[in-house]
C-alpha cells in the first residue's frame, strides 16, 4: 500500500515528490500550506524494482480513492509532475480541480523537435548512463542529483545536501533506475496540451535540471496556464524560496478552486 501523510484542513492539496526523494522534501512548504489546506504527501513506489510511471499513477489514484478526495489540487515536482500527467491522462479530472506542475518537462530526452530535455541535452544514451549509475553507485548518484538540483552558482548548506541525499538512499536503487528509465521513454506533450483544468507552472530561473525555458513552452501549450518563475531558485523552489512558493500556491488555489 502506498505510504502517505495527511495534515491540516481545507481544500485538498496532494503533493507528489520526484525521483529519489520522499515526501519529507516538502516539509517546509507542507507546513506553510497546512493552515489553509488538507495537505497530503504521497510517496512514489520507491521500494519496487518494477516501478513505472503508470504504476506510480495507479498508486496515486488509490490514495485519492481511499481518502475520497474531491476537488483536489494535484502538485507534482519533477518526476512527480510526470506522475501527475499520467494520472490525469488515465483517470481524468473527476477528483482533481487544478494542477501545480513544478520544474518538469513533458519529455525528458532530446528529439529533433524537442530541445527542452533534462539538463539541457539529455539523450537516450545519457538516460541509460544515468540509469546505470543509479544502480552501480547509488550514493554518488544521490549526491550528484541533489547538488545539481540547487540554483546555478549557489552554495547549498552541506547539512541540507546530506539530508536530501540520505532521503534518496532510502530508495531501492532498482526502483530508482526502473522509474528513471521508464520516464525517459515517455512523451507527455500531447497529454499536457489537452489539459482543461487550471494549471500553475512553477520553474526556477537558475535551474540546472531544466535550463532551456521549458516553462515558457508549457505556458504556451496549456490553455490558460499560469507561469511563475522563481528568480533565486533552481530545481527546488519549495526548498530554496519556501515562503514565496507557499504564497504562490495558496494564491493560485484561492483563485482557481471553487468551493461548494
Amino acid at each position: 500500500m502506498t505510504a502517505f501523510h495527511v495534515r491540516g484542513g481545507g481544500t485538498p492539496l496532494v503533493m507528489v515528490p520526484g525521483l529519489a526523494a520522499t515526501g519529507r522534501i516538502f516539509s517546509d512548504a507542507a507546513a506553510g500550506l497546512a493552515d489553509r489546506h488538507r495537505v497530503v504527501t504521497v510517496e512514489l513506489p520507491s521500494r519496487r524494482p518494477d516501478a513505472t510511471v503508470r504504476r506510480a499513477a495507479e498508486e496515486l489514484a488509490g490514495v485519492l480513492d481511499r481518502l475520497d478526495l474531491r476537488g483536489a489540487v494535484l502538485l507534482g515536482w519533477s518526476l512527480g509532475a510526470t506522475v501527475a500527467y499520467e494520472y490525469l491522462d488515465r483517470f481524468g479530472a473527476e477528483r482533481v480541480a487544478a494542477l501545480v506542475s513544478v520544474e518538469q518537462s513533458p519529455r525528458l530526452t532530446l528529439a529533433s523537435d524537442w530541445p527542452h530535455a533534462a539538463f539541457g541535452g539529455l539523450d537516450a544514451a545519457g538516460a541509460e548512463e544515468l540509469r546505470a549509475s543509479a544502480l552501480a553507485e547509488p550514493a554518488a548518484f544521490a549526491e550528484r542529483l541533489v547538488r545539481g538540483s540547487f540554483a546555478a552558482g549557489s552554495e547549498p548548506d552541506p547539512g541540507l545536501v546530506d539530508a536530501l541525499a540520505a532521503q534518496a538512499l532510502r530508495w531501492d536503487p532498482r526502483a530508482c533506475a526502473a522509474l528513471l528509465a521508464d520516464a525517459a521513454r515517455r512523451d507527455f506533450r500531447t497529454c499536457v496540451a489537452a489539459l482543461s483544468l487550471p494549471v500553475l507552472l512553477v520553474h526556477g530561473a537558475r535551474s540546472l535540471v531544466y535550463p532551456t525555458g521549458v516553462g515558457r513552452w508549457l505556458a504556451g501549450a496549456i490553455p490558460g496556464a499560469e507561469l511563475r518563475v522563481f528568480e533565486d531558485s533552481g530545481h527546488l523552489p519549495f526548498v530554496e524560496e519556501p515562503r514565496a512558493f507557499v504564497r504562490a500556491v495558496a494564491d493560485f488555489v484561492a483563485r482557481s478552486v471553487t468551493h461548494a
